[in-house]
């Protein structure tokens, strides 16, 4: 039985033979599986793993061949993404629910949250057409909840995941999301040298439950770096020291803001570090760069290093979720360079 009907009726036969429950999943009522979060990657049979892009959680549902999108939160983001509403309404089929990640790759075919963030705020119908050529956007679909008239979230995920395969096409806006069995420490180790955002391990026997569930783990891949403290913000709210630390490191001879990072401190660190900051007091930032104006601001002379995690950088070359992990007095301010990542 070739075609998209032959499929269609394969597809329906199986879920037959799996039991799935004969009532219709409609976007709009779905609740979302959400992963509880963990520190550090393990590896189990029971287990698969799947990589966690930098996105925006998207419900994709096809009702009689509408197309409909909804973000986590219930918004309707059908117009924001025309190009995947277009794929998913060319779909085969009287109906179909995916759960998915939206994401914008840049010309390394890495998710760039900062593309998509772009493509969230357009409004005007022209600016995202144009949008859809300049910054298009990748729906990898991870789940299929519902096909026609078959709930299909109690059945295992082994068995949603190898039926919704069978249902996208090999290319284009809509793609399936492969994962690796048991070998999660594996698959961790290529996602943190790839500098990808990390895995979501989910248990391969698991229904889809609609609430956070410990069947479904995240854990990231979070990057470190080295930087010079130019300066800090002033606390509020009855925080003691200081607010964030401003940084920055040399490109060539150059100092070049790279952001602030304002969490990863206790109390003691934060009165201490704040009498040492003032020693160095100067009048204005020694950096260039995106360096933040207005009141609020104190400088200093580029004399201390700190060691910093976080997420990825912005096109700005801002960092994104820094946290502060310690000072490194093993360490001179000139070796903290910029690098490309």
């Amino acid at each position: 039985m070739n075609g998209p009907e032959g499929v269609a009726r394969e597809i329906r036969a199986e879920l037959e033979a799996l039991e799935a429950p004969r009532r219709a999943v409609r976007t709009s009522e779905v609740s979302l599986t959400l992963a509880e979060i963990r520190d550090r990657p393990w590896s189990g049979k029971d287990w698969v793993f799947e990589l966690k892009y930098d996105g925006y959680r998207v419900l994709a549902g096809l009702e009689r061949g509408a197309a409909r999108l909804v973000y986590r939160r219930g918004n309707d983001a059908t117009a924001v993404f025309p190009e995947i509403a277009r794929a998913l309404g060319a779909l085969p089929f009287e109906a179909v629910v995916l759960d998915g990640e939206a994401v914008c790759l840049d010309e390394a075919s890495r998710p760039s949250f900062q593309r998509l963030q772009k493509r969230a705020l357009l409004q005007r119908r022209a600016d995202v057409e144009h949008a859809v050529l300049a910054l298009p956007a990748t729906y990898y679909a991870f789940d299929l909840l519902g096909f026609e008239d078959f709930d299909l979230r109690p059945l295992p995920l082994l068995e949603r995941k190898r039926l919704l395969q069978r249902l996208l096409p090999s290319a284009g806006p809509l793609r399936y999301l492969d994962h690796v069995a048991e070998e999660g420490e594996a698959f961790y180790a290529a996602v943190q040298k790839l500098k990808l955002e990390g895995l979501v391990a989910k248990k391969a026997a698991s229904p889809y439950p609609g609430r956070r569930s410990a069947d479904w783990i995240k854990v990231r891949v979070d990057r470190a770096d080295d930087f010079v403290v130019v300066g800090y913000t002033l606390p509020e709210g009855g925080r003691s020291g200081f607010g964030a630390l401003h940084l920055a490191q040399y490109d060539g001879d150059a100092l070049v803001y790279a952001g602030r990072a304002g969490s990863g401190f206790d109390e003691a660190q934060l009165r201490a570090l704040r009498a040492r900051l003032d020693e160095g007091r100067v009048p204005a930032a020694v950096c260039g760069g995106l360096v933040p104006k207005g009141a609020g601001h104190a400088w200093v002379e580029p004399r201390l290093v700190a060691e910093v995690r976080f997420k990825e950088r912005t096109g700005e070359g801002l960092l994104r979720h820094p946290v502060f992990l310690r000072l490194r007095t093993d360490k001179a301010p000139e070796e903290c360079i910029f690098r490309e990542h």
